[in-house]
C-alpha cells in the first residue's frame, strides 16, 4: 500500500512535486470528468461556470478554456483520490503534518462555485491558458490531474520547468507558482483538473 504515495521533486532547484495517480484513482476521477461533461453540455451550464482568469473572468467574455466548471462536491467527498491526495500533501510539507490538518479550499461552503477549489479545464485547438497563479489568502498547495491529453503540458516559466502531461500524472506546488499552458495547436481534448489545498489546523 504504502507504493501509492510516491511523491518525487521534479528536479532538486524547484518545489513541484510529481505523483502519478494509481489506476483505481484515475477511474474514479474519469468518473468526475464524465460528470462534468453533463455540466458542459447542459443548455445552462454558464450558471456553474467559473469566472476565474482561465475562463470569463469578472464576465469579460473572454475564455481562454472552452469550459471550466467545478467537480460536483459530492463525489470529492466520497472518493478516495481525497483521502489519498491529502495524505500525499502531508508527506510533501514540512514538519510532519497528518493528513487531517489539510482541506480542499472551501471558503464560501458551496459545492458548486469556483470557489471551490477543485475545478475540470476542457480545451481544444486554439484554447490556452495565461500565465497566473492560484495565490489566496488561505492558500497552501495547488495541483494539476492529467486526465484526457495529447501532450500538451503546463509550463512553470520561473523554475524552467515542463510538465509531463502523460494521463495520470499529478503535480503538486505552492500556489504562488505562476504558471501557463500554451495555445492548443492539435484537435484531441484535453481535460485537466486543477485544485488547490488549504491548512486547515
Amino acid at each position: 500500500m504504502d507504493n501509492i504515495f510516491k511523491i518525487e521533486r521534479v528536479n532538486e532547484h524547484s518545489p513541484i512535486t510529481k505523483a502519478i495517480m494509481p489506476a483505481e484513482i484515475l477511474t474514479e476521477v474519469r468518473g468526475w470528468i464524465n460528470e462534468c461533461r453533463k455540466i458542459k453540455d447542459h443548455p445552462l451550464r454558464e450558471l456553474k461556470s467559473h469566472s476565474n482568469v482561465g475562463y470569463n473572468y469578472n464576465g469579460s467574455g473572454v475564455k481562454h478554456n472552452s469550459y471550466q466548471c467545478s467537480i460536483p462536491f459530492r463525489l470529492v467527498e466520497e472518493s478516495f483520490w481525497l483521502i489519498w491526495t491529502l495524505k500525499l500533501v502531508a508527506k510533501y510539507s514540512e514538519g510532519g503534518k497528518d493528513y487531517r490538518s489539510f482541506s480542499i479550499r472551501n471558503p464560501s461552503g458551496l459545492s458548486y462555485d469556483d470557489e471551490y477549489g477543485i475545478w475540470a479545464n476542457f480545451t481544444y485547438e486554439g484554447d490556452d491558458n495565461p500565465l497566473h497563479n492560484h495565490a489566496t489568502e488561505d492558500g497552501f498547495l495547488s495541483g494539476i490531474m492529467y486526465i484526457h491529453n495529447d501532450g500538451q503540458p503546463t509550463v512553470f516559466p520561473e523554475y524552467d520547468i515542463i510538465t509531463d502531461p502523460s494521463e495520470g500524472n499529478m503535480y503538486l506546488f505552492p500556489c504562488h507558482c505562476s504558471h501557463y499552458v500554451e495555445k492548443k495547436t492539435t484537435s484531441k481534448e484535453r481535460v485537466s483538473i486543477a485544485f488547490n489545498i488549504v491548512q486547515s489546523l
